[in-house]
């Protein structure tokens, strides 16, 4: 966490960088991402949370910062990134997925800084994200105040974490009423209840997309659904939504785990598999729904360690800061860079690891 709070921050332009090279510098950009300062935001947050080192604090501020000073628009959304020559760049864009990281990293901030314009922050985005993006009709929210292409369920998603995360920050209820909207979507339109599959990619009226779009369904995502479900039903007691859970994760695990242990790019509804290279995310995502299950469903915790152990010996092959974000079915490195904005699914991973294992089994990621 130091290495990448020194390596990732600009101190001449400030806001955080989106890739290193392999080699640990950074990569040169014209512009800055909201979706990275917003995630750099929770990562360093939930670090003071846990370690309450100053350091970790400061680096939450700089992304903080950079949100506020230069990506935060007079009707409070937040633009989706910014030119560094001191011009706007796609200001003009409100993208969903970008306020949900926001939201999150907000919450997190509040949590471990105690500032309590978090809060306000943190109203004013989401009551924009209402008035630009709600979807009266249909339910949900729009991609974008410009729409581009199918909707999704993973801003959806995105938003439901941040909702259930504001919530464990204020214990205030008004958090959870987005929260159970976007569950009944789930049930609704999300969840592919003879398939026991999560749709990715809908119409514009939340029916199921047409064509191939219709017919992708991520692994990776069936597992991050699974500890959010769980999560729910720990904060709310509704359960309702295990057996959908329990569903994901048995599809997920027959079929988008390969012989390797690790989860793969994409699959069909019927559980053949589209894209069989592995990205990083989906890794810390099986670990978590493992964890959540152990915790929660009487499930074996020795299959998180499992999903870990796989996980360090393909994408960190080496003892250190850095990884390899993309690996093909044949285990060879599909990327040159490292993506900043995936500190955020590690960290979460780790943090749920440690918080729930003895020291003898956090010795496995003790390579990280």
């Amino acid at each position: 966490m130091p290495f990448w709070a020194e390596r990732a921050f600009d101190p001449r332009l400030g806001g955080y960088v989106t890739e290193l090279t392999s080699e640990g510098h950074p990569v040169p950009e014209d512009r800055r991402s909201c979706l990275v300062q917003a995630r750099m935001l929770y990562t360093f947050s939930h670090a003071y949370y846990l370690a309450r080192e100053d350091w970790a604090l400061d680096a939450a501020r700089q992304a903080l910062d950079f949100m506020m000073t230069r990506l935060k628009r007079p009707d409070g959304a937040f633009a989706a990134s910014v030119s560094l020559d001191g011009h706007w760049a796609r200001a003009d864009l409100v993208d969903f997925y970008d306020q949900a990281f926001v939201l999150f990293g907000l919450a997190w901030w509040g949590r471990a800084s105690g500032d309590p314009e978090a809060l306000t922050v943190a109203r004013e985005t989401l009551a924009t994200l209402d008035r630009t993006l709600k979807d009266p009709v249909h339910g949900g929210w729009r991609e974008a105040n410009r729409e581009q292409g199918p909707r999704r369920q993973n801003p959806h998603m995105h938003l439901l974490e941040a909702m259930l995360a504001w919530f464990e920050t204020t214990g205030d209820e008004a958090w959870i009423d987005p929260a159970r909207e976007i569950i009944r979507l789930f049930h609704e339109r999300f969840f592919d209840k003879p398939t026991g599959t999560l749709r990715e990619f809908l119409e514009a009226d939340l029916s199921p997309a047409s064509g191939q779009a219709g017919l992708i369904r991520e692994p990776g995502h069936h597992f991050e659904w699974v500890w959010l479900l769980i999560h729910y039903n720990r904060l709310t007691g509704d359960k309702e939504v295990l057996a959908p859970a329990e569903r994901l994760y048995e599809t997920a695990r027959r079929y988008g785990v390969d012989h390797a242990g690790l989860v793969v790019e994409a699959m069909d509804p019927h559980g053949v598999v589209l894209e069989p290279a592995r990205l990083l995310w989906p890794q810390t995502e099986a670990v978590k729904a493992a964890l959540a299950r152990a915790e929660f469903l009487e499930a074996d915790l020795a299959e998180a360690n499992t999903f870990l152990t796989a996980m360090l010996a393909t994408h960190f092959p080496a003892s250190g800061p850095l990884w390899i974000n993309h690996v093909s079915a044949q285990g060879e490195p599909l990327s040159r860079h490292v993506p900043t904005r995936l500190l955020y699914h590690l960290t979460l991973c780790i943090a749920e690891h440690a918080r729930l294992c003895t020291p003898a089994e956090q010795d496995v990621v003790m390579t990280i």
